[in-house]
């Protein structure tokens, strides 16, 4: 071969799945040294009790670092909270996990998933990387849940595979009651459709429609220890499937040990110390009234709330949450979204200290929210 002459060689074939090139991945925060308030993430606070319980789990054995956790035992006690069958009940690395098989277990390629606009980021990817399609209703802050749509929705052809509903809504905090979760069931069972019900912040909300749609098995309902409980850096969560059958199905879906022992003993310590959690509840709900009231009074237009967060909307989401770093809080923004383009999201800290650097950043940035 001269210098002149061109070597033709063979495409490689692409490294990606068809379904999710091109796909965007969900972006964690950065470490910012500036930062000590970290409220862009609705992480919840771990009770005492808890954090002993993680103390004694390190000082124990090595057995339960040597070996592979069993889940057996965090299954039953979830199932007795919820009176439940223990087979019904799947331990998860979060409620991003469970979401994941649940997706994994019911759509197909070329099936539909009904999401509410915005919606959480991981729904649309997990069911890209399954090779199906979102549906989007919107659903903003302030505004009522789209319930006949939503209902239209499932009797579309194509129907849908699977339809979700999160109540509380992240990122707007939105509630939907049990009357409406209940009709979007029922809309589901009759259209052959699977309903996903996501109720990570079902703690902090007036109405939580779960038990009830955990009594009936009329969804899946995934719940996580990452908010209320405050474990969210040790990944632990369940999914209730509606029954045995289904449980069996998505334990097929994931990992066979989702998380760690320390994990498992740490969430089996948040169980049995309830009061704790609502004290933190209690708390994380009186803050998020003090916030949306500040926020108001400078001039920001902020919906109720039935989450462990307020969303804003502001003049500048991007200068505000930027003078609030310097100030050493960390909120959320979402650059690149356009039903969310004027959002902020904070969180409540859980802590007297935090909230009074929240109030105080928030008074010093007035000119990025009026």
């Amino acid at each position: 071969m001269t210098a002149n002459d061109t070597a033709v060689r063979p495409e490689r074939p692409s490294s990606r799945s068809p379904w999710v090139r091109g796909g965007a991945a969900y972006v964690p925060r950065k470490p910012d040294p500036r930062v000590r308030w970290f409220l862009d993430a609705n992480e919840g606070r771990p009770a005492p009790s808890v954090v002993a319980a993680i103390g004694e789990a390190l000082a124990g054995s090595a057995s339960g670092v040597r070996r592979y956790p069993s889940f057996g035992e965090l299954e039953s006690a979830v199932a007795a909270a919820w009176g439940v069958d223990p087979a019904r009940v799947v331990a998860t690395a979060g409620g991003d996990d469970a979401i994941g098989r649940v997706v994994a277990s019911r759509l197909a390629p070329g099936a539909k998933i009904l999401v509410h606009e915005p919606a959480f980021e991981m729904f649309g990817a997990y069911a890209a990387s399954r090779g199906a399609a979102t549906l989007g209703l919107r659903w903003l802050d302030g505004e009522p849940f789209p319930l006949e749509a939503t209902i239209e929705a499932t009797r579309r052809r194509p129907s849908i595979g699977l339809a979700t509903v999160v109540s509380p809504s992240n990122p707007t905090g939105g509630v939907v009651s049990e009357a409406e979760a209940l009709a979007v069931a029922a809309a589901c069972a009759d259209g052959g459709a699977a309903m996903l019900f996501d109720a990570a912040y079902g703690e902090y909300a007036d109405e939580d429609p779960s038990a009830r749609l955990i009594s009936d098995g009329s969804a899946y309902v995934v719940r996580s220890f990452s908010k209320a409980y405050g474990l969210a850096g040790l990944r632990i969560g369940y999914v209730v499937a509606p029954d045995p059958g289904a449980a069996a199905a998505l334990r097929s879906c994931g990992m066979p040990y989702p998380s760690s022992g320390l994990a498992c003993a740490a969430a089996l310590a948040a169980l049995a110390d309830r009061p704790a959690m609502l004290s933190s509840v209690a708390a994380a709900r009186a803050e998020r009234a003090v916030m949306a009231e500040r926020l108001r009074a400078l001039g920001a237009r902020v919906a109720e709330s039935g989450a462990n967060f307020v969303l804003a909307r502001v003049r500048d989401p991007a200068g505000l949450a930027g003078a609030m770093a310097r100030a050493g809080v960390a909120v959320r923004t979402y650059g690149g979204r356009a039903l969310l383009a004027d959002a902020v999201r904070v969180s409540c800290p859980c802590d007297p200290a935090g909230l009074a650097a929240v109030i105080e950043a928030l008074d010093g940035a007035e000119e990025f929210i009026r």
